[in-house]
């Protein structure tokens, strides 16, 4: 399974052992990026160590997609097994993680990354892919809209601080 996309080439497929540190490297960038959506995620309270692992176990189970311009890394996304202790049929997936370097942003990558995450997904006999979105990245949401996704479930929170009570 590989996919490109226009100018400049950018290949799309599952990554490899050799696209570790790359795969750390975007894998912190997207919690960065996404720290703007939910104030509790903080890459710098996260052991690397931790963090290496639980990646490379991901690459070695072909659950994490890379897009790749000139063997570095541009996009990264994930895919597993839904987990739901109800169903253990392993036909419902999860794509999670879509990130593109900001540079290559609006040209298709991100696209191909959840193409090649549902190709992935179905290798493994996924029926049907699941994802979340933060309902404050409007831009993510309209483009996986475009790519058929429908909203099935809303999460809603409340803050429990003094102010709220």
């Amino acid at each position: 399974m590989v996919a490109t996309t226009d100018e400049p080439f950018v290949e799309v497929h599952p990554a490899l052992i050799q696209h570790l540190d790359g795969c750390i490297y975007a894998w912190s960038q997207l919690v960065s990026d996404q720290s703007a959506h939910d104030p509790r995620l903080d890459i710098g309270s996260m052991d690397i160590e931790d963090v290496r692992n639980f990646l490379r176990r991901l690459i070695l189970d072909h659950r994490i997609i890379v897009a790749l311009e000139s063997e570095s890394i541009v996009g990264i996304a994930t895919v597993s097994p839904d987990l739901n202790m109800l169903d253990h049929s392993g036909t419902v997936w999860n794509i999670a993680d879509v990130w593109v370097e900001p540079s290559h942003r609006r040209r298709g990558i991100a696209r191909h990354l959840v193409k090649a995450s549902e190709e992935r997904a179905m290798l493994d006999g996924a029926t049907e892919v699941r994802l979340q979105v933060y309902a404050s990245n409007g831009a993510a949401s309209m483009m996986y809209g475009e790519l058929g996704y429908n909203t099935i479930i809303r999460t809603m929170r409340k803050r429990l601080d003094e102010e709220s009570l």
